[in-house]
């Protein structure tokens, strides 16, 4: 096309006169193709979406624990829990042999089927037992023997037998509140079997002076002083002393609830109690555990175990005490079964959404959508982390921590419809500067900051040799 040479000239003059408009003109085109931007995501996202499957997995505080030695059902379990008589430990006054928690705690620590937690409780009173605390307590407070119950009832406000008590459990505290061996810690300092009752004992219940609720506050704040460090758990039965407990919000792990009657009826009364609403959300924040009602299956009706699990928020069930397992029915079996296996979290992730490809020295963004098919969330810390292994010779190139806390990720199925309702979760990974030109894959692992317990298992197929997930590839450009 030719140009009149008017025309030509009018162009020309033009350019002259928007000299340094042209010049900006040239250095924002030549930026556009030259830039290295600092969050870029030079490719269409691509979307990855996971399997998940559907069997109770061996995770730490969720499911069957060992209880009191036992494990009715053939399940596999990572925890364990045991309760003591005071006077196990102290033979004479201040001489403390912790001997028996040490090796029980060993056990699970050495726990072939994964490192696990031991959990205890120690009691005070227990029937059929003649005397639960230590003999030389007799000669400095008051007791109550009761013919019915075949055991000792001592002073529950007597000044000694608190401070005796006081320096029970500060010294048990001073020896595993730092010890990552021991999960939760039990507060049964009162009442038959430390439940916090006295409940059918012939009457008068006993000629001494009723617990009071100053004797009931110091009791449970023995053990907040005791173990800060530690996961405390409160029986429910006393109206006063389960509210107290709720109370204490200064902690570092709130406290949390425990009933012995699962798959009673009796369990039912537990929200119909006085004080339930000072405790009906606290699943929400810390564990509610329990165990069945009695050996042999006296008192269980099966048909309450699932629905108690899903009502009360249930996180871990003691495997025995609700019968023997060679002698109930499948019926009963399998009521067990499907209370357990909706105990605590079930974290499933569905999708990730990431580019494929990017260049080193930018930052990705990668969103991922989570479920919580279970129960409850988890109680303890965990990191999330993304980590960029070299695809030839899996080596970590780089990592980066998710936002999401899996302490706040509570059930996402929608119980007035049972629909699932995932929630999103946006991450940035500023990915290293020195990384070669190559493909790189992304893995999402779920750690233990103490590195105590082993990655957790999430509720998806195809977990990896590292106990992660593969979330996809990327394929990488260097910034060289």
């Amino acid at each position: 096309m030719k140009i009149k040479n008017g025309n030509k000239r009018k162009i020309i003059n033009f350019i002259r006169m928007n000299k340094n408009l042209w010049i900006l003109l040239i250095v924002i085109i030549s930026q556009v193709f030259t830039c290295k931007c600092t969050f870029a995501q030079t490719a269409v996202d691509e979307i990855h979406t996971f399997s998940s499957i559907d069997t109770l997995l061996l995770n730490p505080s969720v499911g069957f624990y060992k209880w009191n030695g036992q494990e009715q059902a053939p399940y596999k379990s990572l925890d364990s829990y045991e309760r003591y008589n005071w006077r196990v430990f102290e033979k004479s006054e201040g001489v403390y042999d912790f001997s028996i928690l040490q090796a029980a705690a060993d056990r699970a620590y050495h726990n072939p089927n994964g490192r696990g937690k031991f959990s205890f409780a120690i009691r005070c009173l227990v029937q059929g037992t003649d005397k639960a605390y230590p003999d030389y307590l007799d000669s400095k407070i008051n007791s109550w023997y009761s013919n019915k119950k075949i055991c000792t009832v001592p002073d529950w406000n007597n000044a000694y037998f608190l401070e005796r008590l006081d320096s029970l459990v500060a010294a048990l505290g001073r020896t595993f509140n730092n010890d990552n061996r021991i999960g939760n810690v039990e507060i049964r300092s009162y009442g038959n079997w430390g439940e916090w009752h006295l409940g059918n004992f012939e009457p008068p219940i006993s000629p001494l002076t009723p617990i009071t609720n100053a004797s009931i506050e110091h009791m449970i704040d023995a053990y907040t002083t005791a173990f800060p460090d530690k996961q405390l758990i409160m029986m429910c039965a006393n109206p006063f002393g389960i509210k107290y407990a709720m109370s204490k919000t200064n902690l570092k792990f709130p406290i949390g609830w425990r009933a012995d009657n699962w798959g009673n009826r009796g369990m039912q009364g537990i929200a119909q109690s006085e004080s339930w609403d000072y405790f009906k959300d606290r699943w929400k924040t810390a564990p509610v555990i329990v165990e069945g009602y009695g050996t042999g299956g006296r008192g269980m009706d099966y048909s309450y175990c699932l629905p108690q699990v899903e009502q009360f928020h249930i996180s871990a069930i003691g495997n025995g005490n609700y019968g023997v397992w060679s002698t109930m029915t499948s019926a009963q079996r399998d009521s067990v079964l499907m209370g357990v296996k909706q105990t605590g979290y079930h974290y499933t992730i569905r999708s990730c959404s990431m580019p494929k490809t990017s260049v080193a020295g930018t930052t990705i963004e990668i969103k991922t959508k989570w479920s919580n098919t279970g129960n409850a969330p988890t109680y303890q810390n965990w990191t999330v982390v993304y980590r960029l292994l070299d695809a030839k010779n899996g080596k970590v190139k780089g990592q980066t921590t998710s936002q999401l806390n899996l302490k706040t990720l509570l059930p996402t199925i929608d119980s007035s419809n049972n629909l699932d309702n995932p929630i999103i979760v946006a991450d940035s990974f500023s990915l290293p500067t020195n990384l070669k030109s190559g493909i790189y894959r992304l893995e999402l692992i779920i750690l233990d900051p103490s590195k105590y317990d082993s990655p957790l298992q999430l509720y998806n197929k195809d977990r990896n040799d590292n106990g992660g997930y593969d979330l996809g590839t990327i394929k990488l450009v260097s910034s060289n």
